[in-house]
């Protein structure tokens, strides 16, 4: 049996330092955009994610978001969301792992941190979907939420749309005053304009990307008004149930599409419908474009919670580049005993 591949955050880093954030992206984007247009269920197996929430001592939860390649391997993501963590701990909202395992024998081949890459690979699957769904030529881009994904859905955004101003609001004055940076350090030179609030950025956005952290039951995030006839949302921040972003009315004139059907339906924007009243699901869209491109001139929503399969593609890039690259450790972390019926040969000195 072969090592085991070890990605640290600092690993995939040097990664996409080394690669290029820009070139990284462009091949997230891209190879999402193949895996859901050529998506077979039989083939490509993902289960809607599970895991425990809790209230204690913070509000967060842990989660397990697994995808199944048949005959080859299985990746299995294991995802912390704690919204207090920037504030309290000075760390990321959402910490993540990848293990990937071999079919064949059940073997570990790869542990790989996911922060970054569910950061890039949720920016680049709205990326995907906005690439279909919004009009053509520069656009005007809204943000409502300032955090760290604001950063990759404006960047991922980009690569498939020229940006001629973003929009941005944030409840939190300090968080949005910092985005111009973050967006700078990412090489991002696109006019920024913080607003005072979010109805300016709701009626004057091509594209309208929300990602927050607002609590439970707490939404919407912004009220129903006035917005471009074709505007075009990516809805990311919904990932508990009772938790959402988007008021009801712009739903119930949109046409929504889930990025998974069952995961929208308990923890999405789509929590709030009627199964009947939830559009074609990314892939669809995807393998379809040319006949979705015509919803152009109406509001659509891409209701995105994470999709497992997108965290199978995202390791599967980080992989190759680090096995071209040689970065990572190899360490036996398994067993490779002499024996295999005795399970504590391992145990002899």
């Amino acid at each position: 049996m072969a090592a085991t591949r070890i990605l640290t955050d600092e690993c995939i880093a040097g990664i996409v330092r080394e690669v290029g954030l820009d070139a990284i992206m462009d091949e997230v984007i891209g190879c999402l955009a193949d895996s859901f247009a050529e998506h077979e269920p039989d083939v490509v197996q993902t289960i809607a994610r599970s895991g425990f929430r809790y209230i204690k001592p913070d509000l967060g939860l842990i989660e397990w978001m697994p995808a199944m390649v048949a005959g080859s391997k299985v990746a299995i993501k294991t995802v912390g969301y704690h919204p207090s963590n920037p504030v309290e701990r000075n760390a990321p909202s959402v910490l993540a792992a990848t293990a990937l395992y071999d079919t064949a024998d059940g073997r570990l081949l790869a542990l790989c941190d996911a922060s970054l890459l569910t950061a890039i690979r949720t920016g680049a699957a709205s990326a995907v979907v906005t690439d279909v769904l919004a009009v053509d030529g520069p656009i005007t881009l809204g943000m409502i939420g300032c955090g760290a994904q604001a950063v990759t859905q404006i960047h991922a955004v980009s690569r498939v749309r020229p940006i001629e101003r973003v929009l941005a609001y944030d409840a939190d004055d300090l968080v949005a005053a910092t985005l111009g940076t973050r967006l700078a350090g990412a090489g991002l030179d696109i006019p920024l304009h913080i607003v005072d609030g979010a109805a300016r950025v709701v009626a004057d956005a091509d594209v309208l990307c929300t990602a927050t952290s607002v609590d439970p039951e707490a939404g919407p995030v912004f009220r129903d008004g006035p917005h471009r006839p074709g505007v075009h949302v990516n809805a990311v921040g919904a990932d508990l149930p009772g938790k959402f972003e988007l008021p009801r009315e712009l739903l119930d004139r949109s046409v929504i599409v889930p990025d998974h059907r069952e995961q929208c339906l308990a923890e999405g924007e789509s929590q709030r419908l009627d199964s009947v009243a939830i559009g074609p699901d990314m892939c669809e869209v995807v393998r379809h474009r040319d006949r979705f491109v015509e919803l152009r001139d109406r509001p659509t929503v891409f209701d995105s919670t994470g999709w497992a399969l997108e965290d199978l593609v995202a390791a599967d890039v980080a992989l190759a580049h680090a096995e071209r690259l040689g970065r990572g450790l190899s360490i036996d972390l398994q067993p490779h005993p002499r024996d295999p019926y005795n399970p504590y040969e391992s145990l002899r000195s």
